[in-house]
């Protein structure tokens, strides 16, 4: 199996699995909203309000390539909001469905409200998967019809993606150029758009939540450690999220290789900017194979724009004030078994390795501990286990405890122990809570997902709302770093009291140690 593929796995790979319906009635034109770039027109489809293709930014290509999002110059006339717009180049493989196609004008997003002209609805922006190498905000699991019938104003978007987000070109080109995080700058971005104009869409500018899944929960905490985010957002949700970061001096190397391969040694700027996106994407395999990236090519690089390791950054009080629901799948990498191919031969593997390495646990400790704690799975199956946990439960844990240690913004914590029928609570299967079905199509077998669905919408809707994520049946209590009380999501939600107790006692530093000063 091929590295990026997985990666990629809840954004390409997950939409190209399997793509459920979408609306077939003759939509109707919403009524013209203006915002502060211009006018936009979009459709009412199934009694929801939906605005597509919203461009936040100019193009980043040509003078705009490598460097921050330049906000969108105004428009004349009305722009005609029906149809999704270009997605951003995909390192990670092209998605399949009826996604749009690449293209170099893809920062766009898209809006989803029950009435635009309501006031003060909850707003929730939805930062999609694909492991900073693929995926985009109009894949259809992400289409926002059931939050807005919630009482929501969901956003979804796209932001740059593998060498046109992460590649590291600020020690070669000066301050500015490619400073390693563009993909995040992007975010951060829409979050900025949605200050100027979420009111015309009938949100909150005050009450923002930004939310994700893989990849997409990973950007969300990266968000959170990144200057100039502050004050633009009120509450996060990173589900699942692989919170690692690159360092500059393995970002460099990479850098170097790109531009050696490229044939651009010694050449401008200017040079690098003519380069065709496509060859940035066919020379992935070759930056890959060099295995400076720790753990993989593309991340957010830790630098002057982000200061500090995504998973430190509760620690060192970023994002204290913010409300906080954080959480993981059960089995996160049991896909390996799916997918087939040898899963030591992947950057799971390798990533769990380093980490408990870094952290002074023993391998054969962790190992017993796990078999103690999970004794329904097999040898193969406990291993699959941790490299699941390294690389997503394990940063999830650290950060919980972070912002729990602070008592300005609440915390909450869950478990996702919903099974489907083929793939277990295997990584993406939250997505469901879209209400738009499973991911990975035939492979994730034929139970429905509606109940959990439903259950998870209607806490993630609470919490935006107010910082509280309870429903009817369920209260939930904030998480701790002493009793660690964790929310079991499945059709009926429970509570799990200290659930990882026991794979943490072996862990040794991993869940304690500093991740950015310890090469995590």
């Amino acid at each position: 199996m091929q590295r990026r593929h997985f990666l990629a796995a809840s954004g390409a790979a997950v939409v190209a699995a399997g793509i459920p319906g979408r609306a077939t009635e003759t939509p109707m034109h919403t009524p013209t909203v203006t915002l502060s770039s211009g006018k936009v027109r979009g459709r009412i489809v199934d009694g929801v309000h939906r605005f597509l293709g919203i461009p936040y930014a100019e193009p980043p290509f040509g003078e705009h390539r490598f460097v921050a999002p330049v906000p969108r110059s105004r428009w004349d006339g009305v722009l005609d909001a029906a149809e999704y717009g270009a997605i951003c180049p995909q390192t990670g493989g092209v998605p399949g469905g009826s996604e749009p196609d690449e293209g170099e004008d893809c920062l766009n997003l898209n809006v989803w409200t029950p009435d635009p002209g309501a006031k003060g609805l909850p707003v929730m922006v939805w930062v999609h998967g694909g492991g900073q190498v693929a995926g985009s905000g109009a894949a259809a699991y992400y289409d926002g019809t059931h939050f807005a019938k919630s009482g929501v104003v969901l956003i979804t978007n796209n932001r740059r993606l593998g060498a046109e987000g992460y590649l590291y070109l600020a020690e070669r080109f000066g301050e500015g150029v490619g400073p390693g995080n563009l993909g995040i700058l992007d975010q951060i971005e829409v979050l900025r758009w949605v200050q100027e104009n979420v009111e015309r869409f009938g949100g909150d500018p005050g009450n923002v939540t930004l939310f994700g899944e893989s990849g997409g929960g990973a950007a969300t905490q990266a968000v959170v450690a990144t200057t100039g985010s502050k004050g633009l957002v009120h509450r996060v949700i990173p589900q699942s999220g692989g919170h690692a970061a690159q360092r500059p001096d393995s970002a460099s190397a990479i850098a170097d290789v790109a531009l050696r391969t490229l044939g651009l040694e010694g050449e401008s700027l200017d040079a690098l900017r003519a380069v065709p996106w496509q060859r940035l994407v066919e020379i992935y395999g070759v930056l890959d194979a060099t295995e400076f990236g720790r753990p993989q090519t593309y991340l957010p690089v830790i630098s002057e724009a982000m200061p500090m390791h995504p998973a430190d950054a509760g620690h060192a009080g970023a994002g204290s004030d913010l409300d906080y629901l954080i959480g993981t799948c059960l089995d996160e990498a049991r896909l390996f078994s799916a997918f087939g191919g040898d899963p030591a031969d992947t950057p799971f593997h390798r990533r769990a390795r380093r980490l408990l390495a870094v952290g002074n646990a023993d391998w054969d400790a962790v190992v017993a501990a796990y078999r103690a704690a999970r004794p329904e799975l097999d040898a193969a199956g406990v291993e699959l286990a941790i490299m699941g946990d390294m690389w997503f439960r394990a940063p999830s844990i650290r950060i919980a405890d972070g912002h729990a240690g602070h008592d300005l913004g609440r915390t909450y914590m869950y478990l996702f122990t919903w099974e489907s029928e083929r793939l277990g609570a295997t990584h993406a299967m939250d997505i469901a809570v879209f209400g738009n079905g499973l991911p990975f199509g035939p492979l994730a077998g034929d139970r429905s997902p509606d109940r959990v669905a439903e259950q998870m919408r209607a806490s993630w809707v609470n919490f935006a709302r107010s910082g509280d994520p309870s429903i009817p049946g369920f209260d939930w209590p904030q998480y701790d770093a002493e009793q660690r009380l964790t929310a079991s999501l499945n059709d009926e939600f429970s509570l799990l009291r200290d659930p990882y107790r026991r794979q943490r006692a072996a862990l040794g530093e991993v869940l304690t140690m500093n991740w950015g000063e310890r090469g995590a």
